[in-house]
Parts: structure tokens; C-alpha cells; sequence
């Protein structure tokens, strides 16, 4: 019986190594991010509403509410409306959707969004431009059939995801910078 007794004895000591060591691991995990900030004196952004020249009539407010988005879940900018350390302004210049692909049947199986800007990120501490793109187009796909091949279903989805990747552009060409 001792043999018995040592064995589960043992076993529960290995448990406990193993439950200890996970929670370890997970707490240790917390502090790690995956972001860096090559402008460390930038605390705080401004973020201006959008020019919005598109046929879009929401477009500007749809976009400003986007990237304050980001910036909120980025979490290396606080936003602010008074003493900014940053700015971040543009204006749409045009927003477009075109058929993508077509079926067999020539039914349109998906449409393209395009979205054009002219951007800007400034450091107003140091008073320069860190990043400006007077022509940037992001766009993305969404499906209106069932055998579309896109990952949106909606125009509202792939707008979304545009401004997602217009937020992850300036960011990757301002804050991120080598």
C-alpha cells in the first residue's frame, strides 16, 4: 500500500507543479504588448472630424467614430480635446463602390468599397509632420450572393474594416516608424 500511496502522492505533487506553473505563465502574460511607440513624448491625440467631400452624407461621422475606436482599444494615445501632444486630421476626398466579380450566371457575386483620403499626423510638441498622405485609398470587398468569396456580408462591415485599416496605415507610418 505504501507503493499506492507514494504513487498518488506524487501524481498530486505533479498537478500542483503543472496548476502553478499555468497561472504563472498567464500573470506573466498581462504585461507583454505587441506595440511600440517611436515618439514616446506622445501621450495624447486630437482626433479632427474628417472634410468629408464624398457623396457619403454620414461618411465624416461614421469615420470619426471609427478611428476614436481604435484609438480607445489601441490604448497608446489617450484622446483628448484640450492640450494635445498629437493631431490627427484629413479629409475624405471620395468614396466608391464598383462591382468586383460576377457568377456563372453573370449575377454580381461581389462588390469593392474604395475609400480615398488625405491624412495627417502631426507631433505638435515638436511642431512636425510624422506622417501625411494627401492620396491614400484603402478597400475592401463584401459579398452580395451566396457564392461570393468575400469575408464581409454588408457595405457597413467592409466600411468598417476600411477604417480599420486607415487606423492601422497611420498608425504603422506615424507611431511605429524605424
Amino acid at each position: 500500500m505504501t507503493r499506492i500511496q507514494a504513487f498518488f502522492g506524487y501524481v498530486i505533487m505533479v498537478k500542483k507543479f503543472v496548476i502553478i506553473s499555468l497561472i504563472f505563465l498567464l500573470l506573466s502574460g498581462c504585461f507583454y504588448s505587441v506595440y511600440s511607440n517611436a515618439y514616446p513624448h506622445l501621450k495624447k491625440i486630437r482626433v479632427v472630424a474628417f472634410d468629408n467631400r464624398s457623396t457619403e452624407f454620414a461618411l465624416g461621422e461614421t469615420m470619426l467614430a471609427g478611428l476614436t475606436k481604435q484609438i480607445r482599444e489601441d490604448g497608446r494615445l489617450k484622446l483628448v480635446t484640450k492640450d494635445p501632444d498629437c493631431s490627427l486630421e484629413g479629409s475624405i476626398i471620395s468614396f466608391s463602390e464598383k462591382i468586383y466579380s460576377y457568377d456563372a450566371a453573370n449575377q454580381v457575386q461581389d462588390y469593392q468599397v474604395l475609400l480615398t483620403v488625405s491624412v495627417t499626423f502631426t507631433d505638435l510638441v515638436k511642431n512636425q509632420v510624422l506622417y501625411e498622405n494627401k492620396n491614400l485609398v484603402v478597400s475592401e470587398l463584401y459579398s452580395v450572393s451566396t457564392g461570393g468569396t468575400a469575408r464581409f456580408k454588408t457595405k457597413e462591415e467592409a466600411t468598417d474594416e476600411i477604417i480599420k485599416k486607415l487606423f492601422q496605415t497611420i498608425m504603422q507610418n506615424s507611431l511605429e516608424r524605424w
